[in-house]
This record gives structure tokens, C-alpha cells and sequence, in this order.
């Protein structure tokens, strides 16, 4: 079987757990098995590059910021390969530009355009496991750069994609679960789900999965299995599919959680669009992706218009909105989160919008915004009651 394995920090954090890695390789290739490795930055890496670059300057350049970053990745790799051969497998680090990935200009939050395998092809032809650096790439320039949040789970979904490959993400959690078991110590794991469900439980919060990967792996039709590293063959992770195994949805799969949520608002102002376009030309030049937008019309016919964002996306735009040219007040609020349920079953079953807002009626949370789909329903709440909103809707709806 050709898989590509996915090892998270966590997964990487001391010597002894990449030789157990290289140890597991070794039992793959004697099974069989053809292998690519990616392996984020130990555990913690990352955050001490940044701290260490934060000592330099308050301003950060990002294009130095990236290249900085990208040197957590390479030391896992590289020893990880060292750990390999040392076995008497033959093994070969690549970085993100050795690999052929090949990305947008954006710094810290780039895009993947292709990958050249060339290189990678050559290596696997040669009887090597070939180890990538996730979370990297370059420009077609050569300027390095990083994927951003969950860049090492898009880098492991986008080589399979592109060699037809199965994709195995491990990490510090046994699978994916209803509810973060963090939050929700009840919360019940889930053997298999829809890539549409999983998409929509990572865009609106759950962290397990990059949304940008399970894109990827819906798009190209990617095995997908998350669970924890150096299980065995106990596997008890969850598997990421088109079509799972139940006769029937049940109503809801599960409920994620968005923290850092800030809502702004825009009132009374033209119904031109002249307006909203220079403001979204402002937001999209600062690469921000806006949660939820919403316009109504007053009695005047002018349009009260609000957005979503986090509360840095929040402030980058408020630095930034004299480039929008008319002079209309914004309010920014801050100190609210996103609780979203989602499962394929809402559009098929009835009362479930009723339960979720008597639920929280019943114990005197109130909200705000509320959102839907055909397989979820969101809403907007303060912070402060997060914590019992996840606790008496995991009940109702038995997650």
C-alpha cells in the first residue's frame, strides 16, 4: 500500500519518539509498504522561533519570519531520517522547496499552486522514504514561505492528492470525537464521517483537522484516517469519507467551537455597494476570509451591514479602514465565541433549530447572531457561557 503519514509536534517532541517513528517505518517497509513522512516542528518549536524572533523587534518581517519558522520543520526531518537509516533503511529529508511545492507570494498564510514530484519520484524510485518538512514551500521565485494554521496536515493531504495516494494524519488524539473531550469529557468518538460534515466542523472551529486538508482530500477523493500516533494495529481513529456505513444520519454529528470572535458593524450607510466594494477590496488585500456577512435594509433603505472575524483580523481591519475612503463609523465588539452543530441529518430532520434555541433559552443563554446550512446551525454567544452552552446542548443532543 502507498501511504503518506502525517506526524504532528506533539508526535515529534524528543529523540525517543522519532526513533519509535523510525521504528514503525521499518515495520511498514518490511510489510510492504511504500512511504512519504511529513513531521511538523517538535512541540513547541514553532513558538520559541517566534518568541525568539519577537526578542529582535517588534516588527517582524515576514518573509524572514517565514524562513525563520521553516528551520522547525527541517530539524525534525532531518533527524527523523537520520533515525530511519540508522535502521538500515534508506532514507532522505526534503524541505518544502526540495519537495516541489510550489505556493502563492503570501507570507505566513500561503496557497499551494502545484508540486513538482520530480525530485520526490526519483527518491521513492530509488527505494528511499522520502521525509517533507510540512507547513513549507517556496514562490516559483524560490522565497520560502509557510501554509499557515494546520500547514503540516495540508502539506501530508496534498501529496497523497497529487500522487493518488492514502493519507494517514497522527497525532496526540485517538480520532475525532463529537465534542472536544477537552470541553466535553463525554464527548464520544467517531468511527468514520462524511468529508462534508468534517469540513464544516473544521471551518467552524473543531482544531483536530485544517479545513484547507479535508478540502483537499474531499476533492481528490483522499483516504483519509486520523488517530493516534504509534497506536499499532489497535487503530482506533476515525476515518474521513465520502459515503460512511450508516444506514441512516443521525441529526447531528457533532458541535465545534469557535473562540476569539469579534463582530463588527456598519450602519446606515448607502445601498450603493460602492461602499462594501472598496471595504471588501481592503479586507481581501489583507487576505482576511470573513466568517459570516450579513446586510439588512432600514427604513430609509439604507443598509445596516455586520461582519464576523477574529479579534486580530478585527484590529488589522480597523488599521486599515481610512483606505476604504468614506468616513462611516464601525463598531467592534469583542468577547463572543461560535458554537456550531453540524451533521447531514439537519436537513432531513425536523426541530432541531426549535431545540437548540430552547436549549438555550431554558438556561438563560442568550445569542446573537444565527446561521445555517443544510448540515449546520450556528450562533453567536458570550464567551463568559461557553462553557455551560457545551454542556447542556451535548446533552439534549446526547454527543
Amino acid at each position: 500500500m502507498n501511504i503518506v503519514e502525517k506526524y504532528g509536534g506533539t508526535s515529534v517532541g524528543s529523540i525517543e519518539q522519532i526513533q519509535a517513528i523510525a521504528k514503525h517505518v521499518k515495520e511498514m517497509r518490511e510489510a510492504g509498504h511504500t512511504l512519504i513522512v511529513v513531521a511538523s516542528a517538535m512541540g513547541g518549536m514553532t513558538n520559541k522561533l517566534i518568541d525568539l524572533a519577537s526578542q529582535v523587534s517588534d516588527h517582524i518581517n515576514t518573509r524572514e519570519l517565514d524562513s525563520l519558522l521553516s528551520t522547525g520543520e527541517q530539524r525534525t526531518i532531518t533527524l527523523l531520517a537520520m533515525a530511519i537509516d540508522a535502521l538500515g533503511i534508506p532514507a532522505i529529508s526534503l524541505t518544502g522547496y526540495q519537495c516541489g511545492f510550489i505556493t502563492s507570494h503570501h507570507h505566513a498564510h500561503a496557497r499551494i499552486k502545484d508540486i513538482d514530484l520530480t525530485n520526490v519520484k526519483k527518491h521513492l524510485e530509488e527505494g528511499k522514504v522520502v521525509v517533507v518538512a510540512g507547513f513549507q514551500g517556496a514562490t516559483e521565485h524560490g522565497e520560502i514561505t509557510t501554509l499557515g494554521r494546520g500547514g503540516s496536515d495540508t502539506t501530508a493531504v496534498a501529496l497523497a492528492a497529487k500522487l493518488g495516494w492514502a493519507c494517514h494524519i497522527y497525532t496526540d488524539v485517538n480520532g475525532i470525537y463529537t465534542i472536544d473531550p477537552r470541553l466535553y469529557p463525554k464527548a464520544k468518538r467517531l468511527k468514520e464521517v462524511n468529508y462534508q460534515e468534517m469540513m464544516q466542523m473544521a471551518c467552524l472551529g473543531s482544531g483536530v483537522l485544517e479545513t484547507r486538508s479535508v478540502e483537499l482530500a474531499s476533492k481528490y477523493q483522499v483516504p483519509l484516517y486520523l488517530g493516534k500516533a504509534l497506536e499499532g494495529s489497535k487503530k482506533k481513529g476515525t476515518w474521513i469519507m465520502e459515503h460512511t456505513k450508516q444506514l441512516e444520519d443521525m441529526p447531528i454529528t457533532g458541535l465545534s467551537v469557535k473562540d476569539d470572535y469579534a463582530i463588527m458593524r456598519i450602519s446606515h450607510i448607502e445601498n450603493d455597494g460602492v461602499f462594501l466594494g472598496k471595504l471588501f477590496q481592503m479586507i481581501a488585500d489583507l487576505n482576511i476570509n470573513l466568517d459570516t456577512i450579513s446586510q439588512q435594509l432600514d427604513d430609509e433603505g439604507k443598509a445596516n451591514f455586520s461582519f464576523y472575524c477574529t479579534e486580530e483580523q478585527s484590529r488589522m481591519i480597523m488599521e486599515n479602514m481610512d483606505k476604504v475612503g468614506q468616513n462611516y463609523p464601525i463598531t467592534r465588539m469583542l468577547g463572543f465565541i461560535k458554537l456550531s452543530l453540524v451533521g447531514l441529518g439537519i436537513s432531513t430532520h425536523s426541530g432541531i433549530a426549535s431545540k437548540v434555541l430552547n436549549t438555550l433559552r431554558e438556561n438563560n443563554i442568550p445569542y446573537y447572531m444565527i446561521t445555517s446550512s443544510e448540515i449546520s446551525i450556528s450562533l453567536t454567544i458570550d464567551a463568559q457561557d461557553k462553557e455551560k452552552a457545551i454542556q447542556v446542548l451535548g446533552k439534549a443532543f446526547d454527543l
